[in-house]
């Protein structure tokens, strides 16, 4: 059944309905949500009352990209991809080549269907990586950051790099010819260099704006239709929307501290992280629902023989990447100590497996897929368009729910499973803010000796906060531990007496709910604020 246009509220009901009870049952298997969703819309594709519910490109790149390409920018280190610029920018530009080669050219000697030129299309097709799920299962077994870091940068920058290809290679087919090396090479640099000025400027502007503004709902406003802003403006002077986008995105993360006020910097993450959770679980769900439009595609040919295609090219892809990867690890080591100067310990080919067996595909592969055209210029069909698509879903559940579901395992396999730790830089941070805040204390305790007993019931706060950090395992800061932790339940006990006591006077009349909602949030405020730091 095809679903109407007028039925768009009622699709979308649908659609978040099961992105909500399939995120419950995520959380209660312990699986990461992308995988979940794929396969939740597969299982619920075979389903008769569920619609046919077409994965449509405009939708995933106009609508869905630039929010989350925006979100995974704007909560990047531009520290650690600056440091890590090498391997970054050999996957997201180097690896998507190789690729785009390597599949065209194996699949077109495998496949009597494939010419070499639909063969490159395939390629450039499945060349763009999501981390989606690969960051969040390294972020929950405590992966080291800089891991975490590498793939979710290379994901931003691949989708750039990967359209591109996937520009090139259907010129290819539309005109019979490529373009030169010089022109691809300018159009390239005209697109990539464009689209970070772009995206610089438009940040430029609206950090400039935001300034002049403190009024919490109209800086979250202005946040949320930057990345559209920023992406269309982009694609309208013909330059990467992405590439703007990421630009724009890193810049503002990097000074939002300073931009936003500060109701705007609290609920700015909430903000974003449900817009995040929405769009991402609408489009994996729409991913796995794919399966039966997929399959249409595709009727009247062998489908037993598409299947083995469609393994056989994932299996290409996953080794040609593990080909790049591994290599290329040693040769970025290598670039980073001539460029130091400093001698710097061995590759660690654990850490270069993972990075390799993290090369999941998602939505925007499919979407690409999907946007080929149907015909040439001549009438005649886009040369095993079908094909393309069914090996490009094959590619992706492959990637994301074999390679997805593993990736614990492959971890903890190699060692490098730590658990959810503190992180040491943080931890650095934090015993530095504290210092500095103890002798400025200090110097104010002595030249206002009246107010010696504010001073030091300040000061026990952050001696408490400073005990609980350090790493001596004396009795004295078991003692502490202790004493906080006592502290925190006593406390929340406290204010549950306080939230039941605000419930009372609301069933009574004797407050109306406007100050009902205040004083409950004042004491959320408070239970987030002391969860980890119980003043004295």
């Amino acid at each position: 059944m095809t679903v109407n246009i007028h039925h768009l509220e009622l699709l979308m009901l649908l659609l978040l309905l099961f992105v909500v009870g399939l995120a419950v049952l995520a959380r209660r298997i312990g699986q990461p949500y992308p995988i979940v969703f794929v396969l939740g819309g597969f299982v619920l594709s075979f389903l008769p009352p569920v619609p046919d519910i077409a994965l449509r490109p405009d939708f995933v790149f106009l609508v869905v990209l630039p929010p989350l390409v925006f979100a995974a920018a704007h909560n990047s280190s531009w520290r650690d991809f600056r440091e890590n610029s090498f391997i970054i920018l050999s996957l997201a530009f180097g690896l998507v080549a190789f690729t785009v080669i390597g599949v065209g050219v194996v699949t077109h000697l495998l496949f009597r269907q494939l010419t070499l030129q639909a063969g490159l299309v395939l390629g450039a097709v499945v060349s763009t990586t999501d981390a989606l799920a690969a960051s969040s299962i390294a972020q929950k077994l405590g992966l080291p950051q800089r891991i975490v870091h590498i793939l979710e940068a290379e994901s931003l920058i691949n989708d750039a790099s990967g359209l591109l290809a996937l520009s090139f290679t259907v010129n290819i087919i539309l005109n019979g010819h490529g373009p030169s090396f010089r022109a691809a090479v300018g159009e390239l640099l005209y697109l990539s260099i464009g689209g970070l000025l772009i995206g610089l400027a438009i940040a430029w502007v609206h950090s400039r704006l935001i300034l002049r503004i403190e009024a919490t709902q109209i800086e979250l406003t202005m946040t949320l239709m930057t990345p559209y802003i920023v992406y269309l403006l982009a694609e309208r002077l013909h330059t990467s929307g992405v590439m703007a986008t990421v630009a724009c995105g890193l810049y503002l993360g990097h000074r939002r501290a300073q931009l936003l006020s500060l109701g705007a910097r609290l609920e700015s993450r909430a903000v974003w992280n449900t817009v995040d959770f929405v769009l991402n679980g609408v489009v994996f769900l729409l991913l796995g629902l794919q399966i039966s439009i997929v399959l249409a595609g595709i009727e009247g040919l062998r489908i037993g023989q598409l299947i083995a295609g469609g393994l056989i090219v994932s299996l290409i892809v996953i080794a040609l990447r593990f080909l790049w990867v591994l290599p290329g690890a040693w040769v970025g080591q290598k670039l980073r100590q001539i460029h130091s100067g400093i001698k710097m310990s061995p590759v660690d080919r654990r850490y270069a497996f993972v990075v390799g067996w993290g090369g999941m595909r998602g939505a925007i592969a499919l979407a690409a897929a999907v946007s080929l055209p149907e015909t040439l210029r001549n009438g005649a069909p886009f040369p095993a368009r079908n094909i393309i698509i069914f090996f490009t879903f094959c590619v992706i559940l492959v990637t994301l729910v074999i390679q997805g579901l593993s990736f614990p395992f492959v971890i903890r396999k190699l060692g490098l499973a730590q658990g959810e730790k503190e992180d040491p830089e943080e931890q650095f941070a934090q015993k530095k803010m504290i210092h500095n805040a103890l002798e400025y204390l200090q110097r104010e305790k002595e030249q206002k000796p009246r107010e010696k007993e504010v001073y030091e019931a300040v000061e026990r706060n952050y001696k408490r906060r400073l005990a609980l950090l350090t790493d001596a395992q004396d009795t004295a800061k078991q003692e502490v531990i202790t004493q906080a932790h006592r502290y925190l339940e006593i406390s929340r006990a406290a204010r549950d007496i306080e939230r039941r006591t605000a419930g009372e006077l609301l069933a009574r009349s004797q407050i109306n709910d406007v100050v009902y909602q205040q004083l409950i949030m004042d004491i959320d405020l408070l239970d987030k604020r002391f969860a980890t730091t119980p003043p004295a």
